[in-house]
């Protein structure tokens, strides 16, 4: 009733349960190279049906903690997972699953957060510049409560105050290392993140198009400096023109707005749209805004945005 599995530095051999090869091959078929004790609990409850009962020897309807722990230490027994070698104990990575980047591990560690600035240029074709980091926004862990409390009330499919405490595995918010699979990792985070979608036929997560012109204003130095951004409003923005009046008009930052209506209207032309205009009223007369907010404030401004032009 288990699958025998040989374990050279073991004696006698270990055996993998029925219920631990089911997981396992979950994890497999969705190509999860890590997973955290919450996913692993979520697997479980996926797997705890009546049609399962019989081959998988359940004997109860709903699984529990210490299923969990069970479950764990029998994957860790047989070499289904290990504990990760970034994250240490918080995550286990998949050991049939293989090597996967920074980019497919980091959203299976915490599913808050998404690809963004340079890296989401890179992933946009927007630059031919490749960011030694992989730059993410993720909600800043003091902002993460409700985002947990959502997550957790979609995923049980219950009100969490109805579960019983024993059979229930609180998501965890885990902090990215440095580094992760070698690559180093660059964390931005805010308590209004932007708009993302999930990348077809992986875990990544990625800001949209629109969202990523719209870091590229608020945020230039984390996109390869005010001057590079430039060059790709110059060469892209045309082409993605409604995606990004959309996702600047939806922003609440105005100096986002004011930005994005200079280097739309007085630099390329193409501030006709009357949700372009409609940014003129968040220019602010006398102020000291700046088209780089990295560098000092200049002479040659904009009058009709009311931005200094310092690049």
């Amino acid at each position: 009733m288990s699958e025998h599995i040989a374990n050279i530095m073991a004696a006698p051999t270990i055996q993998r349960t029925k219920l631990a090869a089911a997981v396992l091959a979950l994890l497999m078929q969705e190509r999860r190279a890590v997973v955290t004790p919450y996913t692993l609990f979520l697997l479980l409850r996926r797997l705890f049906t009546p049609e399962n009962r019989q081959k998988l020897y359940l004997r109860a309807d709903t699984p529990t903690t210490g299923n969990l722990r069970k479950l764990t230490a029998n994957l860790s027994d047989t070499g289904g997972i290990e504990v990760d070698p970034d994250y240490g104990r918080s995550v286990f990575r998949v050991l049939p699953v293989g090597e996967s980047p920074a980019d497919e591990v980091c959203p299976l560690a915490n599913p808050f957060g998404y690809i963004s600035h340079l890296s989401a240029m890179q992933r946009w074709g927007l630059t031919d510049r490749r960011p030694e980091a992989l730059h993410l926004t993720m909600p800043p862990p003091s902002a993460a409560r409700p985002l947990i409390e959502q997550r957790m009330a979609a995923d049980y499919n219950t009100p969490l105050s109805e579960i019983p405490l024993n059979e229930m595995v609180k998501l965890a918010f885990i902090r990215h290392p440095e580094t992760v699979r070698g690559r180093k990792i660059s964390v931005y985070e805010t308590k209004h993140p932007g708009q993302w979608l999930q990348v077809r036929d992986s875990h990544a997560r990625l800001a949209t198009i629109g969202q990523t012109f719209v870091d590229t204003v608020e945020r230039p130095q984390y996109c390869g400096g005010m001057a590079h951004v430039l060059d790709v409003w110059r060469e892209h923005a045309g082409i993605y023109l409604q995606e990004v009046i959309a996702a600047v008009d939806k922003v609440e930052s105005p100096i986002v707005k004011v930005r994005a209506g200079y280097l739309l209207d007085d630099m390329m032309g193409l501030g006709n749209d009357l949700r372009v205009q409609g940014w003129v009223r968040f220019a602010q007369r006398g102020g000291a805004r700046v088209l780089d907010p990295t560098k000092a404030f200049s002479p040659d401004h904009s009058a009709k945005w009311m931005l200094s032009i310092n690049v």
